[in-house]
């Protein structure tokens, strides 16, 4: 008889997922086969993809923004939006970003458990621009003219038809368009119009139309492969920078970059201005920026690719190339991108977009962008729609990704001697693609340690916990990073790691990332002088390790 006393008060077993993943959840079969066709091949259509969107989402944003289609953009998940100051004064730009800040308010203090949401604003410039002039008025009602293909019309300069535009002749800006030659190309109204010069005479070039559609007043002209402008910075843009400044954007668009030089003025002159704690990015938008990729990038904060600017100097057919060429070469680099290609652009009318676009923003996706750039919603009336639609297919692009190879190749080109902060998180992101982690929690001050985990992509969300709003902002761009900041005031440091990781716990708990059983990797600083996160360390979720709401 045995005579074993089993007590009734013993704790239940809890039971720990040592078992691996199904195959069909965010294509994990696939991720980590050894070869390409492999890959391809074990690509399951029944696949689900990941719950958590990890491609930052950035919205076009109008002068007239108000707080509650903020709120409801944080309520989509949208972490950043873009805008401009074009034609505002100081005060209505202050309007505009006070209503932007508010409306993140109460998204935080209503319906995020008084988390502060990190919504990062973005100050596009405009730059140097050529344009043409206005149409001349037949009509009362007249708006555009028309110019057909084939026929000819006369490009000039002469500030007599600044206001005279009509089918036969067409004023621009600037004088570029009398260095051009025979069969070089201008494009009007971001490249609807093409036009082929066939002879340049004292003050307008005689062209015909390649390309025809309408035309309407100030549209935008394209000169492929003539810089715009003799500096890197126009009186317009430098007086929309100080206003920046003042208002504390966070990141800064730098358009027309052509190389390290012309970027350098650009953060020079920020820096004079009190701006240095404000992110700058390359805004890839020609063919010299894009030859100096090399040069460029060390430099920049970040990088904007403008996929439509860009096409109509290097073609239509080859912008995949370009995007391809850009984007990997900052993943190599460890920076991060904002590409725009006018994703979505016919939800702007109708509630699902063609196949070309679903397919346009998952190849950017998987070509390894950090963030996709909606135009749309500035025009759009279903704008919560575009974004969620916009988060579903990026999930879909992430979970089709190559995990191995692009780990694997991002860890070769870490070649010793690299920085000690830089060596734990490829080891960190390493692990979590071995145990299948759930999330990486990484308590961090300045962010470095979650920007180079971020840089190694990890297929689990990186939460991100710091102290400064600031902080929190920038980091918010990058793929894979959910930046929390956290405001309770420290009572001790060990205590104070202890707490923040609790709040990011129960942060996951919330949102969906975390439940019982997930492994979570976690990263911390040993010390406080250290500098960044030293520690890592891995455990399973339990119940206990949520707090209750």
């Amino acid at each position: 008889m045995d005579s074993t006393i089993v007590s009734d008060t013993e704790e239940p077993c809890v039971v720990y997922p040592w078992e691996p993943c199904y195959d069909n959840e965010m294509q994990m079969k696939a991720s980590f086969e050894d070869n390409y066709l492999d890959h391809m091949s074990n690509l399951k259509i029944e696949s689900s993809p990941s719950p958590n969107t990890l491609t930052t989402i950035a919205c076009g944003i109008q002068h007239n923004v108000t707080r509650s289609l903020i709120e409801e953009f944080c309520e989509s998940g949208a972490s950043m939006v873009i805008f401009d100051f074009n034609g505002l004064s100081f005060d209505q730009s202050r309007k505009m970003v006070y209503e932007i800040r508010q409306g993140v308010f109460n998204y935080s203090l209503k319906k995020n458990n008084r988390v502060p949401y990190s919504m990062t604003l973005v100050l596009d410039l405009e730059g140097s621009c050529i344009t043409t002039g206005s149409i001349f008025h037949t009509t009362t009602t007249q708006r555009l003219i028309e110019l057909p293909t084939n026929s000819h019309v006369y490009v000039t300069n002469d500030v007599e038809y600044k206001f005279k535009c009509t089918e036969d002749r067409i004023y621009v800006n600037s004088d570029v368009i009398l260095r051009l030659k025979t069969n070089d190309r201008i494009y009007l109204d971001y490249g609807k119009i093409e036009l082929a010069v066939i002879r340049v005479d004292e003050d307008e070039v005689y062209c015909v139309v390649k390309r025809g559609e309408f035309l309407g007043s100030k549209k935008v002209v394209h000169v492929p492969g003539i810089p715009v402008g003799s500096k890197a910075l126009t009186k317009l843009d430098e007086e929309k920078i100080r206003t920046g400044i003042q208002l504390k954007v966070d990141v800064i668009l730098v358009p027309g970059v052509r190389n390290s030089v012309f970027f350098d003025s650009v953060r020079k002159f920020v820096g004079t201005e009190r701006g240095r704690d404000i992110s700058l990015y390359a805004k890839i938008d020609n063919t010299v920026g894009l030859e100096n990729m090399d040069d460029i990038i060390p430099g920049v904060d970040g990088v904007f690719l403008n996929r439509p600017n860009l096409s109509m100097e290097v073609g239509h057919d080859k912008i995949f190339l370009a995007q391809k060429i850009v984007l990997s070469k900052c993943n190599l680099a460890g920076k991060p991108t904002i590409t725009y290609g006018e994703y979505l652009s016919s939800m702007e009318v109708s509630t699902v977009p063609t196949n070309a676009e679903v397919n346009d923003l998952i190849n950017t996706v998987m070509d390894g962008t950090d963030c996709i750039y909606l135009d749309v919603t500035m025009r759009s009336e279903n704008k919560l729609h575009c974004i969620q639609y916009a988060a579903t297919l990026c999930r879909q692009g992430e979970a089709a990704i190559w995990e191995q190879q692009l780990f694997t190749e991002l860890n070769k080109k870490s070649k010793p001697k690299i920085d000690p902060a830089q060596a734990i998180s490829i080891g960190c992101v390493e692990v979590s693609l071995k145990c299948h982690a759930a999330a990486i929690i990484v308590i961090t001050t300045s962010g470095l340690s979650a920007r180079y985990i971020a840089r190694y992509r990890p297929r689990c969300p990186v939460l991100a916990i710091v102290r400064h709003g600031k902080s929190a902002r920038k980091l918010s761009v990058w793929r894979n990073i959910i930046a929390l900041q956290y405001i309770d005031p420290i009572e001790n440091v060990s205590k104070d790691i202890e707490n923040r990781t609790r709040f990011a716990m129960d942060f996951g708990r919330r949102k969906g990332i975390l439940h019982q059983g997930d492994l979570v990797l976690h990263m911390k600083c040993s010390e406080q002088s250290v500098g960044f996160a030293n520690t890592m360390s891995v455990f399973y979720v339990s119940a206990g390790d949520f707090v209750s709401a």
